[in-house]
């Protein structure tokens, strides 16, 4: 009796393998390879070889990960303004807005407490550190990018 179960469960087991769905996990997925050349003045580069897979010429803006621009515009961007400056490190997310912006945030976060210093549209470390206070202060994700949700909770068009 026993050896008849023994049999089964095998015969299960094998049916149960042999007839399984076979699945390809891998169908959509795209791997980039990581690869050398110095980025132009723009944030990007050729990849002569296409080692990315995102054709001939890239963008790695702010330490993201390769990248195209659309239009022009890095996806990476917060804000994109022809009188901007940049606020970029190699470990955040390249925030591009403009200086009249950056001057209405300070004057609002200074004017709430904040040290910013004196209000130059320049967004230096002071700024920056401030703005993320305000940020962990107001329930707001502390990445110290001046996008919506600042601009909203400090009343700034």
């Amino acid at each position: 009796m026993k050896n008849r179960i023994n049999k089964f469960l095998i015969i299960l087991l094998i049916m149960t393998v042999a007839f399984a769905p076979i699945y390809d996990y891998h169908i959509n997925m795209i791997t980039a390879e990581a690869h050398s050349g110095r980025t132009d003045s723009s944030g990007g580069h050729k990849d002569n070889k296409n080692k990315s897979g995102l054709g001939s010429y890239h963008y790695h803006c702010g330490g993201n990960p390769a990248h195209l621009h659309d239009n022009g515009v890095c996806p990476y961007s917060t804000d994109s303004s022809k009188n901007s400056t940049s606020s970029s490190s190699k470990k955040e997310k390249k925030s591009t807005i403009s200086t009249e912006v950056v001057q209405k945030v300070q004057e609002a976060l200074n004017a709430l407490g904040y040290d910013c210093g004196t209000p130059d549209g320049v967004f230096g470390k002071k700024t920056k550190a401030a703005l993320k206070e305000f940020q962990e202060d107001n329930g707001l994700k502390k990445d110290g990018i001046i996008g919506p949700k600042v601009k909203k909770a400090l009343n700034i068009n």
